[in-house]
């Protein structure tokens, strides 16, 4: 009976070593997760038992430590859940997140298994929407340019100073606006905006300090014409505080008489004060733009795959989909840094980044193996004792045995 016990002894201190020595080996592979072998005792109904047999090789599912990279692609997943690839036939799952874009536009890993996630609905629209509901797709950049689009709306935020006087002539009579002539006006600034094929269309605005106080009127000019609400001045008026009152957008209509269609837009100006200091714009913008070329890829925290474009805009191309599992456990190791699921482990739990007990997104980092290098060393070293003492238990039998041959 000592050789049978001897004999899976040996057995399942070699299994330990083959797991060790898959780790050591997977220690610099990216997102992998080591395994450790676990041990029954065997029994036939003697008190003596039969030796120990391997009951399961069980998988580790902790963090792995996050290192930065300067590659976009890069992706880990900090926290629970796991990256959803296809080859085109089965899916996998992977916690390794070195991505690269291919040749059709597709994010694929280093075996060709392409990233999935959530389509948008228009991916060369101005607001995609991301269809965080559907069934998950293989992620594809569009290659296409971004169209351009109109100016329809901006906002602009500045203080008018309140301690300005009226622009007057020699007569005492206010100077009528001319805005070839600076004093006739108090303050000048500019607004680039853009037409429906994406050319830029300049803006000036002009500031006159009215005669009545608290009040200004604004001159909206482009290439010499007046473009402000019905082609007049718009007038802001402040209270005693110097906040502004009534109706505070600037209405701008005029034909760019290039072929393109007429811009109308509204400038919001409802954060526009009237305070003692100089004339200072803190911050203006619109939603116009030209046309752009992708120029770029990246991912943001929530999985959101971004087009970055010449024209300086940002579109969401897609959302990476993560899966959870109810037991990990049961997930079935296929080799290249991923899994299957099983029956054991459940069907999976999709959602995006951030969800549930899904975690978040780190771009430009990767997930490193979570082998402890220093804890296998150690634990090889007890394997080998294990091993040498079930062969010590073989040889110790065999020298019984061959006394007891011997005494015949």
């Amino acid at each position: 009976m000592a050789f049978t016990q001897g004999v899976s002894g040996l057995n399942a201190a070699s299994s330990q070593l083959d797991t060790i020595g898959h780790n050591i080996a997977n220690s610099q592979t990216v997102g992998f997760k080591k395994s450790r072998t676990e041990f029954a005792d065997l029994y036939a109904g003697a008190k003596a038992g039969l030796g120990v047999q391997v009951s399961a090789i069980t998988q580790a599912f902790s963090q792995g430590a996050m290192e930065s990279t300067d590659r976009d692609l890069d992706l880990a997943i900090q926290g629970g859940g796991f990256f959803r690839l296809t080859d085109g036939q089965q899916v996998s799952y992977s916690r390794n997140g070195q991505f690269q874009m291919d040749s059709n536009g597709f994010l694929v890993n280093n075996t060709g298994g392409r990233l999935m996630g959530y389509p948008v609905d228009d991916p060369t629209s101005a607001n995609p929407v991301v269809l965080a509901g559907a069934q998950p797709v293989a992620l594809q950049v569009a290659q296409g340019d971004l169209d351009a689009s109109a100016t329809t709306s901006g906002s602009m935020t500045f203080n008018l100073d309140s301690t300005d006087t009226v622009k007057l002539n020699a007569d005492g009579n206010a100077i009528a606006f001319d805005a070839t002539n600076p004093k006739s006006y108090n303050w000048q600034t500019s607004l680039t905006t853009y037409d429906s094929q994406g050319n830029a269309q300049q803006v000036n605005l002009y500031f006159v300090k009215s005669e009545t106080p608290n009040t200004w009127e604004v001159h909206a000019l482009n290439k010499g014409n007046e473009i402000g609400p019905n082609n007049q001045p718009k007038t802001l008026s402040f209270d005693a505080n110097g906040k502004i009152t009534g109706d505070s957008d600037l209405a701008l209509a005029f034909n760019p008489n290039n072929g393109a269609a007429n811009v109308a837009a509204n400038i919001d100006l409802s954060s526009v004060t009237q305070n003692s200091g100089s004339f200072v714009v803190k911050a203006a913008g619109q939603n116009g733009y030209a046309a752009g070329s992708l120029t770029g890829v990246s991912i943001a925290d929530n999985g959101d795959v971004l087009g970055k474009y010449s024209n300086n805009q940002s579109r969401a191309l897609g959302r990476v989909a993560l899966a959870g599992f109810t037991n990990e456990q049961g997930l079935k190791p296929d080799g290249n840094n991923a899994w299957l699921a099983t029956t054991n482990s459940g069907q999976e739990l999709l959602g995006s980044a951030g969800t549930g007990q899904l975690g978040s997104l780190r771009s430009q980092t990767l997930e490193n193996s979570n082998v402890d290098l220093a804890a296998e060393l150690v634990t090889m070293i007890v394997a080998q004792r294990n091993y040498q003492a079930n062969a010590q238990t073989i040889k110790t039998q065999d020298q019984i045995l061959q006394t007891m041959v011997n005494l015949r």
